[in-house]
């Protein structure tokens, strides 16, 4: 039964599925921005409630085709997955006092990253590289820090509106640069 499980989830088909019901999901989400008709909303209900029960049996298909079911949340993507789904199975009523919990259905579109390979690559490439952003930030304050300082002691006395203490060196060299 496992490999049955495995095979399923590891099937083009069923991924493209999977795909496309997040699409479809995204579509009837922002649908429901627009004026309809009470019809038109209900049939839209139907369909978040068959798509939520769809995402239920794919995580379990994915969990149960899992050959060790600990690696299964070893995987940050299975976590992401389940997370996500688990919020869009708290029912919520349609009444605006539950607008912050019917807006966290709109996560479920973020599923298309952990279904499709190259976003997942992109996303774990850009989270390997904030480790980096953070040290050039880092070095670029040294070298602001530096300049502030050292605009402070020479221009203080002279320009004080710019340069009376190290915090306003800092902004008024922040501010003279043109990021565009």
């Amino acid at each position: 039964m496992i490999d049955f499980f495995s095979k399923l989830k590891d099937n083009r088909i069923f991924q493209f599925s999977v795909v496309v019901i997040i699409i479809l999901n995204a579509i009837l989400i922002g649908a429901t921005t627009y004026q309809l008709d009470p019809i038109f909303l209900n049939t839209i209900h139907l369909l978040d409630y068959a798509i939520t029960v769809f995402f239920v049996i794919e995580i379990l298909i994915r969990f149960i085709g899992e050959k060790e079911k600990k690696n299964f949340l070893k995987d940050g993507w299975n976590v992401f997955d389940t997370i996500i789904v688990a919020i869009s199975l708290i029912p919520i009523p349609n009444n605006s006092s539950f607008l912050v919990l019917r807006l966290l259905r709109i996560f479920r579109v973020l599923r298309l990253i952990s279904v499709i390979p190259e976003l997942k690559k992109i996303i774990e490439a850009i989270l390997a590289s904030i480790k980096r952003v953070f040290f050039v930030s880092l070095l670029l304050f040294i070298i602001l820090y530096i300049y502030a300082t050292m605009g402070s002691i020479l221009f203080g006395e002279d320009d004080p509106e710019r340069w009376a203490d190290l915090g306003i060196s800092l902004i008024t060299l922040f501010s003279s640069f043109n990021f565009i």
